[in-house]
């Protein structure tokens, strides 16, 4: 039997909700309604994995957004600390606001299908709980993390030797970081602001000819 947290990502569409799942492969679930969709999943779950319930499932809410020609995503998890991570949810709402920031969010890391998700992180999140939202045939996301005062921190964190280095920074796969590692510890070891190198001048180019 499934035991296993069942991480489900919903999304809203024109027509309605569908969801997926990491720990579900191929399984795609559609109805017009929130309320629908989980009067029925228990069975619908049921009939995926050919099994008697209860299973247990985390709700993840995706938002989808297009912005210059990129597509960007925002994921927010319905568990007991929805109430932070909807600070960081309103944060990402206001750097969309700004086209600038953006579209340097919608051009940030993409998954297979070319969308830059961003998860609303929280500190204690940890590296497991990220890992276990991706597709383990190769996926990628970024979590958004609140510090300091008004400054939003994405760390990417990837799934699949595809990825290879992302952003001077390693996949999560190929790094030293384990299942347990939180975010926290990520961030004290991380360089947020990196110094750009000095350049130097090439006086000849600067003067002029006789």
């Amino acid at each position: 039997m499934t035991s296993d947290l069942i991480h489900l990502l919903v999304r809203q569409t024109a027509d309605g909700l569908y969801a997926t799942s990491p720990q579900a492969p191929g399984f795609i679930y559609g109805r017009k309604s929130l309320k629908e969709l989980r009067n029925d999943l228990e069975d619908a779950l049921c009939f995926h994995f050919d099994e008697t319930g209860p299973f247990s499932v985390l709700e993840h809410h995706e938002h989808h957004y297009v912005i210059s020609g990129g597509e960007l995503v925002t994921r927010i998890a319905n568990d007991e600390h929805k109430d932070e991570r909807q600070a960081v949810y309103a944060r990402l709402g206001d750097v969309i606001k700004d086209k600038i920031q953006a579209e340097a969010l919608a051009y940030g890391v993409t998954n297979p299908v070319g969308e830059s998700v961003y998860v609303c992180a929280l500190p204690q999140d940890t590296v497991g709980w990220l890992m276990d939202q991706l597709n383990e045939r190769g996926d990628a996301v970024s979590a958004a993390v609140l510090v300091a005062d008004r400054m939003l921190l994405t760390l990417p964190i990837a799934y699949g030797d595809t990825y290879g280095k992302i952003d001077g920074r390693y996949t999560l796969a190929e790094s030293d970081f384990d299942r347990a590692t939180t975010l926290s510890e990520i961030i004290q070891v991380t360089n947020v602001v990196t110094p750009v190198p000095v350049r130097p001048i090439n006086r000849r180019s600067t003067t002029s000819t006789p």
